[in-house]
């Protein structure tokens, strides 16, 4: 339950976080758009049931509508990740499995698995919001290299955030040192 809550509050930074900082992160006439929100969506606990990432993904999404009027593209695309987050987690599970209320992390998967499912996530999402944008099956291949374009930065921005604020990773065995006072 602890990790819900931990996660549910993440969430709601990074949402926060994206209308107050990160709205007007468009760049390059648009082939660059910062989403930050969706760091949060990745935090989320790998062992939810899958309705929630569904509903999760298209409340974040219809929040941020209101309040940026994008006029539901956000809800398409946090609807679509929301179904989408249970089977890219598949992919990055090992074998025997992650423990109850595991979220995503540097420290306890290592950078391959973070960045695997941070760029599965996100490119998923932009995909989405650029496909439904156009709404054209003639736009597909511009959608594409847009949402290729914004992952990579936003997956850039998830990074740093991740080594800054992420996890620290745990000691291994007793600090020992030669002074008496630390």
């Amino acid at each position: 339950m602890n990790a819900i809550i931990r996660a549910i509050g993440l969430l709601a930074l990074t949402w926060f976080l994206q209308v107050m900082i990160f709205r007007f992160g468009i760049f390059s006439n648009g082939w660059l758009v910062i989403c930050f929100h969706i760091y949060g969506l990745i935090l989320l606990p790998l062992d939810l049931p899958k309705a929630s990432y569904l509903i999760i993904g298209a409340v974040t999404g219809a929040f941020l509508d209101v309040v940026i009027l994008t006029g539901g593209l956000h809800m398409a695309a946090g609807t679509f990740v929301g179904l989408m987050i249970p089977r890219w987690s598949e992919l990055i599970t090992p074998r025997d499995g992650f423990i109850k209320g595991h979220t995503i992390n540097v420290s306890d998967d290592g950078w391959g698995r973070f960045i695997g499912l941070s760029t599965l996530i996100t490119f998923s999402y932009m995909f989405v919001l650029f496909a439904v944008e156009g709404f054209k099956l003639s736009l597909i291949p511009s959608s594409s290299a847009k949402a290729l374009c914004s992952s990579v930065l936003n997956i850039i921005l998830f990074s740093i955030a991740q080594g800054l604020f992420g996890q620290k990773p745990k000691t291994k065995g007793p600090k020992v040192s030669a002074y008496p006072w630390s």
